[in-house]
């Protein structure tokens, strides 16, 4: 039977007509906008929400909160580390209270030159043996470092052939390693960290850029044909930062890599993950 359009149309339940109904609903849209607030989503997901202020970057959120960038990306579905704006809301997974995270503060211009001077000053006399954590030259211990016997999370920048390794070059000492690859090869970020110089410097390593990384490390990338990061910039592990070239004193297009702790130079070798052939070479020997 076809239903009368009055019947169609007809009024909700009782409850509703009376003084009561409209209480019911406003309750329910309370308990609603409460349970779709951030905080309660956060409470969900378990994770907080930090309020992104002037001078902060993403790559300064994640060493408040010891979380990867990638993961604040993925969780914040950010198209790039520099994609965050003041007052935005992040969301940050696993954590249990918001932290007072620090703004980037721009070298003084003193200070970049100090930093382009260490370039032509890195290669000096080949100094006494180094102290090592596992004793000084006395027999004495001394304290180790954080990441001292630890997997340290660091990636290679290119993959190549080591035409110069780090150490003694005849009476002077290299202080890093020179990766032969193509010219305008992608140059990638082998740490989390932040740009804190890149530019064409008067130095024999043509254009460099300096990254910024957690526990005192800083990495620097030498001779490159164009440089893809600005100074200020947070930025991923695997990122790209520049491609490779040949200014400066160069001989053929290759990569100058350092690692530096506290603004010693260190062998990266030991640290960086071993490669394809050093596997292969190892299971033929087993």
């Amino acid at each position: 039977m076809e239903k009368k359009n009055s019947e169609i149309i007809s009024p909700p339940p009782g409850i509703f007509r009376s003084g009561k109904g409209f209480f019911l609903f406003l309750f329910f849209l309370f308990l609603f906008l409460f349970l779709s607030s951030p905080a309660a989503i956060a409470r969900k997901k378990e994770g907080v929400y930090h309020t992104v202020t002037k001078g902060v970057t993403l790559y300064r959120i994640s060493q408040a909160y010891k979380i990867p960038i990638a993961k604040l990306m993925e969780a914040n579905r950010l198209s790039s580390p520099s994609a965050v704006k003041v007052g935005q809301k992040l969301f940050i997974p696993g954590a249990k209270a918001v932290l007072p995270v620090e703004g980037y503060v721009p070298l003084s211009p003193s200070e970049k030159k100090k930093l382009e001077q260490s370039l032509d000053t890195d290669e000096q006399p080949l100094p006494p043996p180094p102290l090592t954590p596992e004793g000084n030259r006395e027999g004495q211990e001394l304290e180790k470092p954080p990441w001292w016997g630890k997997e340290l999370d660091i990636m290679w920048p290119i993959q190549g052939k080591i035409t110069s390794p780090f150490g003694p070059r005849g009476k002077r000492i290299h202080g890093g390693i020179d990766i032969r690859s193509p010219s305008y090869q992608e140059v990638k970020a082998a740490m989390d960290g932040e740009v804190i110089l890149a530019r064409n410097t008067q130095t024999g390593y043509g254009k460099v850029v300096f990254l910024r990384h957690d526990q005192g490390f800083l990495t620097i990338y030498g001779h490159l044909n164009v440089i893809m990061a600005k100074e200020g910039d947070a930025v991923r592990q695997g990122q790209s930062i520049g491609g490779v070239g040949s200014t400066g004193r160069s001989t053929g297009p290759h990569l100058h890599f350092e690692l530096r702790h506290n603004s010693r130079p260190l062998n990266p070798l030991p640290l960086l993950p071993p490669t394809i052939e050093e596997l292969l070479e190892k299971a033929t020997k087993k």
